[in-house]
């Protein structure tokens, strides 16, 4: 293979599983040596068991995975037993929280990142609401001493840090969903990480994120709407519609089956009314020996725009201002998902939200040899998880290396004094004693006195 070379050097395999409403898609892939992600394989299979982002028969779903995962494993010739999975969907709900802190020696000791961590991690312990699950904690700011405001506190000094989260939860069951459909794939579920995060790995630059950005990521079934700030998420909501409301918009107007409908949409349709071909009528085909019919190309215009301006950017806009951080966002908006191929969407979100907006195309961080095919707003939250699950697997093996090298020193630094205290208790048992008289000696000195002795008396 003409990978062979890479696997080699860099062995970890990993696989993004994105269960959308439209498709099911498998990516296997690793980093190379220049830091790079390259795509070994990818499968693609139905989703016909999901609606809104939510899975509704079990089944179903299950074959979908099965058919992604055993093209993905037949194109590149690599087994997998676990996968990095996305969660999105209605039932996702976010709120803000506010976690105190006070540091002891705040004035003199710089903020840590541990610090930071475990101010999450005890976020990520509260109790919510039954049936609910934590799925992410994002911070959002920080105010230290209640004078400074920052998204990145650690280095600095501080007796009182005032943090600011976002916890996005999800409903249990529907998550439970997943992971239950994945592992009757015979598959492990490695982690689950919010949809619009994932493709904002794939779609987003670093630049953007540190200069503002709202990511719109127009799925089949839902609209994920995620804000950038100062290089941090610190914002998600989850818009109930997608492109599959478009869709049936099109049938129910022209009574028409949904895949025509699809087709309308894909190859005729715009959502600016004035693009559209005035002099273009499609013909329809009708059933049960009905004449054809046909609508215009404005008609059919119409009827999109009433849907993607209505429920779609206006609400894209309600969410950037429920925010906050609407004057924060200079980098403008990114449009990514497949209902963000619809034509001329781009033209009309810039004129309704007054922002710059550019279609993401799935290529941050990934060899330019990639299959053409992936190189679509669609791929972008499979993209986005398999990125994911190799940071996160680089994580861990780094954790481990830490941890590793800290029972290592730990131990070295135990050995050493244990041999200091071994060679204090030598030098102990070796020191000099006082010298003392040899026996012998006295006895021949006290014999020669007394020799001298009787010689003198006689």
């Amino acid at each position: 293979m003409a990978h062979s070379k890479e696997i080699q050097e860099q062995p970890k395999i990993v696989v993004g599983l994105d269960i959308g409403t439209t498709k099911i898609a498998a990516i296997i892939g690793f980093q190379n040596n220049e830091g790079k992600i390259d795509v070994l394989g990818y499968g693609k299979g139905d989703s016909t068991g999901v609606q809104h982002g939510l899975i509704f028969n079990i089944n179903k779903t299950v074959d979908g995975i099965n058919v992604a995962k055993n093209t993905a494993i037949s194109r590149s010739n690599q087994d997998f037993e676990s996968v990095y999975a996305g969660v999105a969907g209605r039932h996702i709900k976010s709120e803000e929280y506010k976690h105190v802190v006070m540091r002891r020696n705040g004035k003199e000791e710089v903020i840590r990142q541990d610090e930071i961590d475990q101010m999450v991690e005890d976020l990520e312990n509260i109790s919510v609401s039954p049936g609910e699950k934590i799925i992410t904690v994002i911070p959002q700011r920080f105010v230290i001493d209640g004078i400074r405001e920052t998204t990145d506190p650690v280095g600095e000094l501080g007796e009182r840090i005032v943090g600011y989260f976002q916890i996005v939860t999800g409903n249990d069951f529907e998550i439970k969903k997943i992971i239950r459909c994945i592992n009757e794939c015979d598959l492990i579920v490695n982690d689950i990480i919010l949809e619009p995060v994932a493709s904002s790995l794939s779609c987003l630059t670093h630049e953007e994120k540190q200069q503002g950005v709202v990511l719109v990521d127009i799925g089949g079934g839902t609209t994920d709407v995620i804000v950038y700030a100062d290089g941090n998420p610190v914002f998600t909501k989850v818009i109930p519609i997608g492109g599959n409301v478009i869709t049936k918009d099109i049938a129910n107007v022209c009574q028409i089956p949904e895949d025509l409908a699809e087709k309308l949409k894909c190859n005729y349709g715009t959502c600016v009314i004035e693009k559209s071909n005035k002099n273009n009528f499609i013909t329809i085909p009708q059933f049960h020996e009905n004449a054809p019919k046909q609508i215009s190309e404005p008609f059919l215009a119409e009827i999109i725009y009433s849907r993607v301006q209505m429920d779609v950017l206006n609400q894209i806009q309600k969410a950037i201002t429920e925010s906050g951080y609407e004057k924060k966002i200079r980098a403008g908006v990114v449009l990514t998902g497949g209902g963000s191929s619809l034509r001329h969407l781009k033209e009309l979100c810039q004129y309704t939200l007054q922002r710059s907006t550019r279609i993401g195309i799935p290529d941050i961080g990934y060899v330019n040899s990639i299959p053409a095919e992936l190189k679509q707003p669609m791929f972008a939250t499979s993209l986005g998880l398999l990125k994911h699950g190799i940071q996160k697997s680089k994580q861990i093996i780094e954790e481990e290396d830490t941890k590793k090298k800290g029972e290592k020193e730990k131990k070295r630094k135990g050995e050493k004094e244990k041999g200091r205290k071994e060679e204090n208790r030598s030098e102990s048992y070796i020191r000099p004693q006082k010298k003392l008289p040899n026996k012998k000696n006295i006895w021949d000195s006290i014999k020669g006195f007394l020799d001298d002795l009787t010689e003198k008396t006689s």
